[in-house]
């Protein structure tokens, strides 16, 4: 018992330690139950639930709807042999049950601190982290064995879900955000970046938005930054496409025009998060940016800008949490 209880700690640390660097906030309330005020919620014996468990409440403000996510989360921590269709459809139902309750809650909303009267939005979010490290099989092939949309989702409720290899590629990426700030080549203070789109704009201070989670599972998370002593102010991409083909890339590079960056004159860096990414990355981003710039005409200050942009390939980590250690209490 004592050792499922410290692997369970595992996720909770692993997701704290990933979001704050996509400026996430969470509620300090964790590990609490709320009752339960649906009859038709149904438990273990086809009984009516009693109460909907609550692991950690992730939040922050959506640039562009202009109001605050609530992401109830349910944070797993599971071998590799137990990440089975019946297990994620098990979690699945019961975060279903759970958002629909917690949506209509005066007690959720009084243990998370929600003010009913702000514009806000809950939805949930399943964290499946393999502890083992043992979890080589495509996430997708067992999502799909899931049915879900044979899923009881209530009317106008959003759930999100974050596998194992999602998982390692964010705990990737933030702890490459830490290197560079430690490199004095990011600033301790940035921002994500979102452009005006046709059908959206974004809303509030450009500064300090954070990471949607729509954006942590995007093709590619743009961060803006100031200048440090060393760097000079400019963006780094953190790109999750396969990078296979110059196709790809001009596609990439038409959307950073779309999005004014390429006119901006500050510098750009793209760090591709695929760890079997083509070998000739350099080679295929280099190709790429010679065939855009030839759609342009070869206009010299476009081709300028884009010999400017560096490519490189993050180094994938992999989390070294041990259950035995997380015993201890300090």
């Amino acid at each position: 018992m004592a050792e499922t209880i410290n692997i369970g700690e595992i996720a909770a640390k692993i997701s704290k330690d990933i979001f704050k660097h996509f400026l996430w906030e969470a509620h300090p309330k964790r590990d609490d139950n709320f009752k339960c005020s649906n009859e038709k919620h149904l438990g273990e014996g086809s009984k009516p639930k009693a109460s909907h468990p609550g692991d950690v409440v992730f939040f922050y403000e959506d640039p562009y709807l202009g109001k605050r996510i609530y992401l109830h989360t349910d944070l797993k921590s599971y071998s590799a042999d137990s990440i089975t269709a019946s297990r994620l459809r098990g979690a699945f139902k019961s975060l279903c049950m759970t958002v629909e309750c917690a949506k209509e809650s005066s007690e959720w909303r009084s243990k998370y601190s929600v003010d009913a009267s702000e514009q806000h939005e809950v939805r949930g979010l399943l964290f499946i982290h393999n502890h083992d490290n043992g979890y080589d099989k495509p996430f997708y092939e067992a999502i799909d064995k899931v049915d879900l949309p044979a899923l009881p989702v209530a009317p106008g409720s959003l759930l999100h879900f974050l596998g194992p290899h999602d998982i390692q590629r964010l705990f990737s990426i933030a702890n490459d955000i830490k290197g560079l700030k430690g490199e004095d080549e990011l600033p301790k203070e940035y921002t994500f970046y979102y452009p005006d789109l046709v059908m959206s704009r974004r809303q509030g201070d450009v500064w300090g938005q954070p990471a949607t989670i729509e954006t942590l599972t995007g093709p590619y998370i743009i961060v803006k930054h100031g200048a440090t002593e060393t760097y000079g102010a400019g963006y780094v991409i953190y790109y999750n496409a396969p990078g296979e083909c110059s196709e790809e890339f001009e596609y990439f590079l038409d959307s950073l025009s779309r999005y004014q960056m390429l006119e901006s004159g500050e510098k750009i860096r793209v760090r591709v998060t695929k760890g079997d990414a083509t070998n000739d990355l350099k080679s295929v981003f280099q190709m790429a940016k010679k065939k855009y710039a030839k759609a342009w005409g070869f206009d010299p200050a476009r081709e300028a800008i884009l010999n400017q942009i560096d490519i490189d390939r993050i180094t994938s980590m992999t989390s070294t949490y041990n259950p035995g250690d997380l015993g201890w209490r300090e």
